[in-house]
């Protein structure tokens, strides 16, 4: 299970550090892709495995299914961290989430998945999540 946050940065060469703490727990190589509300998604390479099996299509023409997949796998890439801890993060990737190079980043656990987020938008998503909407959300 992942929880807790982590800020670090990301390089010219659009490499950011994966934390140790999740690194062990997401194994030698695990999976990025685009994730909801303007981050990235990380999956260690077994959940990775469960949830593209949910996203294949029914048939050639699940039109649902086939959008799902584009978004999903299409975008995908494995990652392998270097001996410092750091993975790259695609140009497709980065654009997605509104990463740039020097920017920093916030590296997120959420139970059976890491996520990574532009600091500003981190920070803009946080902002609406006022003591009344939390409360709402866990009512």
């Amino acid at each position: 299970m992942f929880s807790g946050a982590y800020e670090h940065s990301v390089d010219e060469k659009g490499r950011t550090v994966m934390p140790a703490r999740f690194r062990q727990k997401l194994g030698e190589s695990f999976i990025m892709t685009k994730g909801l509300h303007g981050c990235l998604w990380v999956f260690p390479e077994r959940t990775w495995t469960r949830l593209q099996q949910k996203l294949t299509p029914k048939s050639f023409l699940d039109e649902r299914g086939i959008k799902l997949e584009r978004y999903f796998l299409g975008a995908a890439s494995e990652c392998m961290p270097d001996k410092q801890g750091r993975i790259n993060i695609s140009p497709i990737l980065m654009n997605h989430a509104g990463i740039s190079q020097g920017e920093g980043v916030l590296i997120v656990g959420l139970t059976d998945k890491v996520e990574i987020w532009s600091k500003s938008r981190w920070d803009e998503f946080n902002a609406c999540l006022t003591d009344d909407v939390i409360a709402q959300l866990g009512a």
